[in-house]
C-alpha cells in the first residue's frame, strides 16, 4: 500500500504500525510529532496505530533557538 509522507510517497506493508514506519525510514522518535490526515497522534498510540492505504502523514521535528 502506499502512504504520503511529507509530500513523498512510501510503499508500506498492510499492518504496519506507525512505531515501525518511523523506525524503518530511520528516524528515533524523540524531538518529533507525526499527524495522521492533519490530527497529531500522541507518541503512546503510535504502536497501536495501522497505516492503511492512501494515508497523508507529516512529520515535523522539534527545533530549539530562538
Amino acid at each position: 500500500m502506499k502512504i504520503k509522507l511529507n509530500d513523498q510517497y512510501h510503499e508500506v506493508e498492510d499492518g504496519t504500525s506507525l512505531a515501525s514506519f518511523v523506525e524503518s525510514i530511520g528516524l528515533k522518535p524523540n524531538g518529533i510529532a507525526v499527524a495522521i490526515n492533519f490530527e497529531v497522534v500522541p507518541k503512546d498510540k503510535w504502536a497501536e496505530t495501522f497505516l492503511s492505504d492512501r494515508l497523508e502523514l507529516m512529520l515535523i521535528h522539534a527545533v530549539s533557538g530562538g
